[in-house]
């Protein structure tokens, strides 16, 4: 199937699940489900929306206690955007199939109506599975038209660049660890350290923006540089560094004599 029938298949599930009567919840719900389960294409769009996704979390923001009925009932609020709407209503709809939700429980506390089985599934019908049918709806008409990327590609891309991020950290933490092992490493770690604190000082000082910016910039290239054991980089940054540690004092107190005597150490140790 193509992307067009992928999606008509999605919406005719949804169809059958909407118009379907409580007794038969279950099976149009299944159907539901397998019809994703068949399209790449849908599935990649909810794995785009599940990653990171706090379902627990979730869970207390969007199913709450009501302000109108008696302590034991709850609502369903409706999630602010469609990547949190499509992620929270996906992962209900799979516990309630998978039985870890009791429907008939759900229902009577977060879609009470009037004591009516019918009417709070018919309550749930309307809040969820609409806008949840909507919201896939309107998605993957953008994806087919070329207006949203497809979210195949999204999620190969994300799952490379997160991919990439586990080596790059895997790297930079084999290197520290290998750095530790040399004479002066405790002292890089030190520097490392103090120019983390100098950067959250910045961060929340009342300087303009782009001073901020500016300052953040120097830190970092020092930061960057002190593991490089290159001597004339680490000199570079560090002049840089010191001259503007020197012109806010106040921010800085005490910081060019600290660095300065691992600094010291640091080249010693590249000598």
């Amino acid at each position: 199937m193509d992307k067009r029938e992928q999606l008509q298949l999605f919406l005719e599930r949804c169809d059958e699940f909407i118009d379907s009567k409580y007794i038969l919840a279950d099976v149009k719900l299944a159907n539901l489900l397998k019809a994703i389960a068949s399209s790449d294409t849908l599935l990649a769009l909810f794995q785009n929306c599940l990653t990171d996704f706090d379902y627990f979390g979730a869970q207390k923001k969007y199913l709450v206690k009501s302000q109108h009925l008696s302590s034991d009932k709850g609502e369903f609020v409706m999630p602010p955007n469609s990547r949190e709407l499509l992620a929270f209503i996906f992962n209900v709809l799979v516990d309630i199939d998978a039985k870890r939700i009791n429907l008939n429980d759900f229902l009577n506390k977060y879609f009470f109506v009037d004591g009516s089985c019918s009417s709070s599934y018919d309550a749930f019908i309307n809040a969820m599975i609409k806008p949840f049918k909507n919201s896939v709806k309107i998605l993957m008409d953008s994806v087919i038209e070329g207006k949203l990327q497809d979210p195949v590609e999204a999620l190969t891309e994300e799952e490379e660049r997160r991919a990439r991020e586990k080596e790059e950290r895997e790297q930079t933490e084999q290197r520290e660890r290998e750095l530790l092992k040399k004479s002066y490493g405790a002292s890089v770690k030190n520097i490392k350290e103090l120019l983390l604190v100098d950067k959250q000082k910045i961060k929340a000082s009342k300087l303009k923006e782009d001073v901020k910016e500016e300052i953040i910039l120097i830190i970092d290239m020092l930061a960057n540089v002190i593991t490089s054991e290159d001597k004339d980089a680490i000199t570079y940054a560090y002049v840089a560094y010191k001259y503007m540690v020197k012109s806010k004092p106040f921010i800085f107190f005490g910081r060019v004599n600290k660095i300065s005597k691992l600094i010291k150490d640091v080249f010693n140790g590249l000598s």
